[in-house]
Parts: structure tokens; sequence; C-alpha cells
């Protein structure tokens, strides 16, 4: 693959992974003694820990960093992952493989520190390209991973895009994850992906909210006008998934944890707020993808 996001062979597809016992031998292969490090304890850094955790990783060879902020520092402690927390250096310093999960608009956070000659560097970092990370790594070190919400990954019901889809650490983990994998052609399709999967249900969550009927046709249409692969299967997916009956505290509740400020979702939902019909603000959730990507 290439970080300028050219295509690479092959269709699109949607794989239905089925974690095996030992999901993560390749994983283990690679770190030898060395560490998985998970850059960022927001909501999705801690599911993301919590899942490789429950697919039996052991947790003395996975390292955690954040911010310091108090309340980072109390969900994690709530999470029973404080153990796991190190600074950021020692965790750039030990890991082989770094999940980076940073807010979007704090893509350079990394930029401070320097990562290991044979470091994997996985970003999960929405709207933002493999060629903008400020990291001195080979293309072939770089991978993006965009998952739904840690709603989704806590009830083992989640889906992930991957580019370059052929590489296998982060089949492997996704597959350790028990998200369902969709492969990508190009890095340029994440944008239509993130809004039409991962944002899809959140984003009806609002919308049945406010009282509004859902055309499941007129979402699937939207995806395809964006050459989305298997655009009625994500549909599927984001109405199995999205939460219904919630008490209305419950509901804004799954709304704000599944928002990040700045985003994809929080442009969609503004949409939705000002009046927009849901494909046309699913359009504008695209547009800021691509905004992020090019800030």
């Amino acid at each position: 693959h290439n970080r300028e996001g050219r295509a690479t062979s092959g269709p699109p597809l949607i794989v239905n992974v089925r974690p095996a016992a030992s999901t993560v031998r390749c994983v283990h292969t690679f770190l030898g003694s060395r560490a998985l490090g998970i850059f960022g304890a927001g909501h999705l850094g801690r599911a993301i820990a919590q899942g490789l955790i429950d697919a039996e990783f052991p947790r003395d060879k996975l390292v955690l960093c954040h911010r310091g902020t108090r309340l980072t520092s109390e969900a994690v402690a709530r999470a029973n992952l404080a153990a796991l927390i190190v600074d950021p250096q020692e965790l750039v310093r030990r890991s082989r493989l770094l999940l980076y999960l940073v807010r979007p608009q704090d893509y350079g956070a990394i930029a401070n520190f320097t990562l290991r000659e044979d470091c994997v560097l996985l970003s999960f970092l929405a709207g933002v390209s493999l060629s903008r990370l400020p990291v001195k790594l080979s293309d072939e070190q770089c991978v993006r991973v965009l998952t739904s919400g840690p709603d989704t990954l806590r009830s083992k019901m989640g889906i992930a895009a991957v580019y370059p889809a052929n590489n296998v650490l982060a089949s492997e983990l996704v597959s350790a994850l028990h998200l369902r994998m969709i492969a990508l052609r190009r890095e340029s399709e994440v944008h239509a992906f993130t809004a039409l999967g991962p944002c899809l249900p959140i984003a009806l969550t609002h919308w049945e909210g406010l009282g509004h009927d859902v055309n499941e046709a007129e979402l699937i249409e939207t995806a395809q006008k964006f050459e989305l692969a298997d655009a009625s299967v994500l549909v599927k997916w984001a109405r199995a998934v999205q939460p219904r009956g919630l008490p209305e505290a419950e509901r804004l509740r799954y709304i704000s944890e599944a928002t990040t400020p700045g985003g994809v979702t929080e442009a969609i939902l503004r949409g939705i707020d000002i009046g927009e019909r849901l494909p046309v603000a699913l359009e504008g959730g695209i547009r800021r993808s691509r905004e992020l990507s090019v800030a």
C-alpha cells in the first residue's frame, strides 16, 4: 500500500470474523518480549484494552497512556485498567505494536516521541490520513483502523474498516475484538465508511429520539452514492446495534459517549439539530471527515 491512498487490488469486501481459540498468535510472535501499547485511554481506548483482556491477551504485555486528566484517570480506575498506565515516553519505548487513539484534532500528539524502528502503528483516528501522521515509519509500518463505538466493542457486535486490508496484525486484532471486518480498496473510502458505518447507530438514535421515522432505502442510496461496498449490510448492522427504548438520560449519555468533540459524529448530529434530513446530515459528516483529513 502507500500512504497517499492509491487503490489496492481486489474488490471491497465484508468478512465475518469468527475468533479462534488462540486469536492473537501472530501478534504474540511479532511482539516477542515487547508490548502492545494503547496511546490514548478515552472511551474507545479503554474498550479496546478490555476487549483484548477478554480475548486473553496477557495484561503484562499491555500498556496504556493518556494526558493525565482527572476524569480519564478515574474512568481508567473504574475499568480496572489503572495498573496498565505508564507515561507516554515509556509506552513508546516498550511498544512494538502501537494503537494510536487520541482525538483527531490531537493527531500531532505523538510527534514529541521517537517510535521504535521496528514499531507497527495502527491509527484509529477518524478523518486523519496515514500520510499526515508525524511519525518516521515506512508505509508498511502504518495501518489505518476505524471501529464502531465503544458500546459495540463491549457487546462484541462492532465493525472495523482496515486499510491496507492485508495487514495480518490488524486483522488478528480485529478478530480478537469480535469485530466484523470491512476491507477498503483505497484509503479515501474511509470518509463514507466513517459516516455510514460507526457514526450511523448514533445518528439513528438521535434521529428517532427526535420523533422522526427512518427510511432505510434512502440510507442505502446515500451509501451507494459514495461507492461504499455492501451498503445494505452496513445499514442493517447499524439498525441491529442501535439501542432502542432507552430512557432520555441514557439515550443522551450513549450519544455523548460516542461523540468526539470536533469529529464526524458531532457534525452529523449538528446537521440533524438544524433541521437537515438524515441523508443530508450524513453527507455533512462525510464532508467533515474530508475536512479533518486536510486540516
